[in-house]
């Protein structure tokens, strides 16, 4: 029986919402990563903490001040317990509004953190319109998909600066921490907020795309991948228009590359001119580097031992 279009949307729509509950049936295996590094929570695929990293001065972000993931909408109680034991403070949903309404997080705990919403991206703009338009086809490459992510990562630099500007303000106050940064998949405006803030601390380039590349190890993105295309090929049954997309297609959206990262940069660098004039344009000027690399790095022990 041909399926209408319609249905093939809803299937590859439903396959999409199906990953962010695969953690649940799915988890990392404990020894997989350092578990400093790596959050462990049942709701979640992709939670990491991104202390340990050293800036260019050789001082070290300290642990536990600064997590970013995927979105809360699953978690567990025994998750919330494990969040409020490490005291955080703060989350920063960067979701759109309409994606924060279809997974709300809701708190089960004692002692929530302040919820704070600087969304980016609509879910009716042009990039979004051309992923579900890509999803309703559901015949794309490998090669089509990442140029759409790359195409987002563009969208991204054009409407998420207020959004930026907003998440900087927050991290620079301390008394804010420990923050726990979050968007749908963890991976994408979650991956640049965690970027802008290794910039301002002066982590070098290389290391900032080594962290961000690290989702694809944590979520476990082949498994994923192989999960959608079985989804989408058992969608497109019966029609004539599709067979729907390999597993290689589905990488580019469940995970990240290096591409996508960089389209991001060289739109700030066009922009800009430079990354120390986007960080300024953020409110995070020089003055403010400094102050924020006392704060949330090792530098503060060092000093205080008079090193």
């Amino acid at each position: 029986m041909r399926k209408s279009s319609a249905q093939i949307k809803r299937v590859v729509f439903m396959a999409v919402i199906a990953t962010s509950s695969w953690a649940l049936t799915n988890p990392v295996e404990a020894n997989a990563l350092p578990g400093e590094r790596v959050i462990r929570l049942e709701g979640t695929t992709n939670t990491r903490d991104i202390g340990g990293y050293q800036t260019g001065d050789m001082d070290t972000i300290r642990w536990g001040q600064i997590i970013r993931s995927d979105n809360l909408s699953r978690l567990t109680a025994g998750d919330f317990e494990k969040l409020e034991e490490m005291e955080l403070k703060t989350v920063i949903d960067l979701r759109s509004k309409q994606e924060r309404d279809h997974s709300p997080t809701v708190w089960q705990g004692d002692n929530p953190p302040q919820f704070l919403h600087f969304p980016i991206g609509d879910s009716k703009n042009e990039w979004f319109a051309a992923q579900k338009k890509m999803m309703k086809k559901n015949r794309f490459t490998k090669e089509q998909s990442l140029e759409h992510m790359v195409e987002g990562y563009r969208m991204i630099a054009e409407e998420g600066t207020s959004s930026y500007q907003n998440l900087m303000e927050v991290v620079l106050d301390e008394s804010n921490w420990p923050v726990l940064i979050h968007c749908t998949a963890g991976k994408d405006r979650s991956g640049i907020g965690i970027a802008l803030i290794m910039e301002a601390l002066g982590v070098d380039r290389e290391t900032i795309v080594e962290e961000y590349l690290l989702t694809n190890e944590v979520s476990r993105i082949n498994d994923k991948a192989v999960f959608l295309s079985k989804q989408s090929k058992s969608s497109a049954r019966g029609s004539r228009f599709s067979k729907g997309a390999s597993a290689s297609a589905w990488l580019p959206i469940v995970g990240v590359d290096a591409s996508m990262l960089e389209a991001y940069y060289a739109s700030v660098d066009e922009n800009y001119g430079s990354m120390d004039a986007f960080l300024t344009e953020l409110g995070v000027d020089q003055s403010a580097r400094i102050a924020l690399a006392a704060s949330l790095t090792t530098q503060q022990q060092r000093l205080a031992m008079g090193e």
